[in-house]
This record gives C-alpha cells, structure tokens and sequence, in this order.
C-alpha cells in the first residue's frame, strides 16, 4: 500500500508537470482554422443547438465541407460556457486530456504487465517530456483526443481480462466507439486495435461476453458512420485525401511506355504497382530518422516544431535499444507483441492518404514510441546501474528538451508564420473596431478560410449566421464562404479599391508582392497589422 502510494503521488507530480508544460504560454501559436472551426460550432451548439449551418445537435460537423467528427465540439461547451468564446477555451479540453495521458499510458502498461513497474513509469515521463505528444496538445488538435480514448480503450479491455468484470468492457467498448466520432483516422486505427486485443487475447476471452458486452455495442456506434460514409456527403473528404485519388498521370505513364515497351509498363510499372510503391514510401517515412529525430513532419510544417523530429534526440537512440530487447525478453512477451503489433499498424492511415508523411493521422504511432523508448531506458539502466550513466541520461534529455522548447517558443511560428496563419487575430480584430465605417470591407482569403475567423473573433450571432450560411463548392479540398454581412472573403484588387469610397482592404503580404504594391508610392499608405520577424502577414488599406 506504501508503494503505491508513493507511486501515486509520482504520477501526480508527473501529471501536474505535464500540465504545465501544455499550458504556459499556450497563447504562443496562433489559433488554426480548425480550431476556430471547433470553438465557433460550440459556440453555436450552446446558444441554439445547432451548428453554424443550423443542423441540430449533429455527429458529424460540415464545416468547410471537410465533415468534422464532432466530439471535440461538445468537450469544448463547458468550457466556452465557463470562460466564453474564446481560444484557451478551445485549446483546454486538448490540453487537459494531453495532461493525463502520461498516467494512462503508465496504466495501460501496468494492466497488461503488472511487473512492469519501471518501464511504465518511464514511459509516463516520457509521454510528458515527447514533442510528439506536446504538440498535439497544446492546441484543439482531434488526433489528440483519439490517442488518449485509444490508450483508454486498451487498458479497460485488459483491466476486463484480469479482473472477468463486464463494466469495463463495455467501457471499453463506448471508448472505442466515441473514438469514431472524434477524428478520421480513428475509423481506421480503431478497428486494427480491436482486431489486436482480440487475436492476442482470444484464449483468454468470453466469445458471448465480448460478443453482448464489446462487440455489439461498437456495432452501434458504427451505424451513423456507415451510414455517412453511403449516404451523405462525410466521405467527400475521404476521397480528396485518399492515395488512389491521385493516379500517374497518362503523360507519365507514356513516358515510362516509350523508355521500354506497354507489356513492360504492365508488368513492373502499372497503377496497382504504383499506388503499393507510393503506400510503402510513406509507410516507412514515419520510421525514418528524419522523421523521428532531425526533421519531423517535413510537409507541413505546423505540424511539428522546426529543425527536430518528433522525439528528442536521446530517445532515438533508446528507441533502438528497446526494440532489440523487446525482440529477446520473452518474460513480457505479451506487452512487447502488443505494442510492436501497435508500432506496425499505427501509420497506415496516414500511409494511405496523399501526404508523403502525415504526423497528425499518424499520431497514435507515439505511444509505442513511447514504450519501446521506455523499455530501451530501463534495459539501459537494468545494465548499467551506476548513478553516474543515469546523471549522463538526465542531463542529456534535460538540454535536448530545452533545445526543443527553445524551437518550439522562439522560432516556430517566427520561421513559418504562413503556415500557422499568424495575423488573423490581429487583422480580425482591426476589421471589428472599424466595420461601422465602412460600406464594404474585403479581406484576402489568400491564407484560406477567413470568414471562421471573423465568426470567431467578432463572436458572431449563430442565429443570425444561420440564416445565411452558405458554402461555396470550389471543387478543392474544402469549400469557402464568400461573404458576410458587408465583409466580402476574396483577392483585394488595389486598383480598383483606390477607385472605391467607403471601402477598407486588407492585403495578405503576398498580395502585396504579387501586385507591386511594395514598389509603389502607395504602400505608405498600408497599415501593418500583424508584425512577425521582418514582415507583416496582413496589410490594412483604407479609402474613407
């Protein structure tokens, strides 16, 4: 009982240091269109039950056309409720569960192995301290939540296994369900994971009890997501993802034709070839070391801080280590198969999307990570026990994670401030304190779905947006909003604004490149909005 009080109390301190590191200066990335997205549908769900389109109380949000799983939006109602509409508001449920996923993951590790007392403690500052982890919950990222209720479902379904209780089971079950509603890839990822209990456990388990009990109940839960994906527009987003949604071109594929023969192309060069080439490409980038360690996810940069992967530095290094020992420790072969089994499955979601590498789908892949580095740890420490290696090993995570708060506080969004959509705040801000002036205002959707910003920030009546919600259809990945109110969303044209009474613009810097501005007279005249570094990413012009 002392022990595990003491364990305890060790993981409180690690939950609470956890928060923290999430928490400070949480102001220091802008909010993503997303997030906006999520906070302004809860805002609407609070004051009139239904979301920005005036659908009532729905599973799955439409938003851009991107049809969002909603329970991200319902987490944040307490929160807008408590603090309003704002964008810790938005980022606390986030935040939170990222806090306490460190204990979870020690449970889950616990639960399947009770022996594995160290390697689960590890793991829990490891989970706390991993950039991977960090990332995605310090703002409202969905991917997020799903590994937390993925970690969650896993250990109620072995917590059902030692103890024969139904309860959690079929909180096992609602866990894994709920996860079907709260990201994409969760349809996915889910479904490997329950394939993997089962087939590790399937002597151990009741096929009536897990039949009524955890079969039956996901069952449920699927019907509104199968019914979606056939019926409705949710797989609409599915589709603009996908790999097979972008075949070689026919220009390519003459090409490889005329360097040898069409039975060649056929044979070593056809499209099933293709697409499994480009599957298994990005399949191993998630395992890359530059991935990993030295560049994270290289295609969008938002998506991880610059100049360093996803893990520290030392973890890769252990996370080798921990692999090998896992292969020949057959004392917690259990665990070790489970969470290798895990490692391999994890990135096949996003594998199976467009993006040569995609860290957010991808997400769940941090918490075999996250053992297998904990397991290197404690094999390394199991072997070298003088307290001058666990000094070295301290102190070595310890400036590895200063370096990566320095990239992540000082230099991420100062590097990329395009990326992460710096200025909207700013320029939405400027555009509310002076909307009465002006008969028409035009804001550059150059950055991409300005008007949840405006919703947003101007705290927008939902009742009154209702009425004339309409989303425009481009034919890309999302649609847009063109206008609201006297505020038009499109490409600011200088000259003919100079031409315009009554009129306020506001420029993207690119516009500003793009039309010259920057070389003419008139450029005194653009009030900077939204200084970063040695730019500003939005431009005021105003013709009184």
């Amino acid at each position: 009982m002392k022990l595990l009080s003491k364990t305890n109390l060790i993981l409180l301190g690690i939950t609470i240091c956890s928060f923290f590191i999430r928490f400070l200066f949480w102001q220091k990335t802008p909010l993503l269109w997303d997030e906006a997205a999520l906070g302004y549908n809860a805002f609407s769900i609070l004051k009139t039950g239904r979301d920005e389109y005036g659908q009532f109380l729905p599973l799955i949000f439409k938003s851009f056309g991107d049809y969002k799983p909603g329970l991200y939006v319902y987490l944040c109602l307490p929160f807008i409720k408590i603090f309003g509409l704002n964008e810790i508001s938005v980022r606390l449920p986030s935040i939170i569960l990222g806090s306490i996923l460190p204990w979870l993951i020690y449970s889950l590790i616990k639960e399947i192995n009770p022996k594995s007392h160290q390697t689960a403690l590890i793991a829990a500052v490891i989970t706390a301290t991993n950039p991977y982890n960090i990332h995605f919950s310090r703002g409202a990222w969905e991917t997020n939540v799903l590994t937390l209720e993925l970690v969650l479902a896993c250990y109620l379904f072995y917590r059902h296994l030692r103890t024969k209780k139904n309860s959690p089971l079929i909180l096992s079950a609602i866990t894994f369900g709920l996860s079907l509603f709260t990201y994409q890839a969760g349809k996915m990822i889910s479904f490997f994971l329950v394939s993997i209990l089962l087939l590790l456990n399937f002597k151990k388990i009741n096929l009536k009890q897990i039949f009524i009990g955890f079969i039956l109940p996901l069952g449920l839960f699927s019907l509104p997501i199968i019914h979606g994906l056939l019926f409705n527009s949710n797989a609409n987003r599915l589709k603009v993802i996908s790999l097979f949604s972008y075949p070689r071109s026919e220009t390519e594929a003459q090409t490889i034709i005329n360097e040898t023969n069409n039975f060649d192309y056929q044979l070593f060069h056809n499209q099933s070839v293709f697409f499994l080439r480009n599957f298994f490409s990005r399949y191993f980038n998630h395992f890359s070391p530059k991935f990993l360690s030295f560049e994270g996810d290289w295609q969008n940069p938002r998506h991880s801080a610059p100049y360093i992967g996803v893990l520290l530095y030392p973890s890769l290094i252990f996370l080798f280590i921990g692999l090998f020992s896992g292969f020949i420790r057959q004392k917690n072969q259990p665990l070790n198969l489970f969470f290798l089994l895990w490692l391999l499955v994890a990135p096949i979601p996003s594998a199976l999307t467009r993006d040569s590498v995609q860290s957010v789908r991808a997400m769940s892949l941090s918490v075999p990570l996250v053992y297998f580095i904990s397991l290197g740890l404690f094999t390394f420490f199991e072997k070298f026990k003088s307290n001058f290696f666990k000094i070295i090993i301290i102190f070595l995570y310890l400036i590895s994670f200063i370096y990566y708060s320095d990239l992540y506080l000082n230099h991420m969004v100062v590097k990329s401030p395009y990326d992460f959509l710096y200025g909207y705040r700013q320029a939405m801000e400027f555009v509310n304190q002076n909307q009465a002036k002006y008969h028409q205002i035009i804001f550059s959707d150059f950055y991409g779905q300005p008007y949840i910003f405006y919703l947003f920030y101007s705290q927008y009546p939902p009742q009154k947006y209702q009425q004339q919600a309409k989303l425009t259809d481009d034919s890309l990945d999302t649609g847009k909003v063109t206008h609201i109110d006297n505020l038009n969303f499109t490409t600011p044209g200088f000259e003919t604004i100079k031409q315009t009474p009554h009129t306020l613009a506001i420029f993207s810097q690119e516009e500003i490149y793009r039309q010259g501005i920057d070389k003419s007279p008139d450029f005194s005249k653009f009030l900077p909005l939204s200084s970063i570094g040695h730019i500003s990413t939005f431009y005021a012009y105003e013709n009184p």
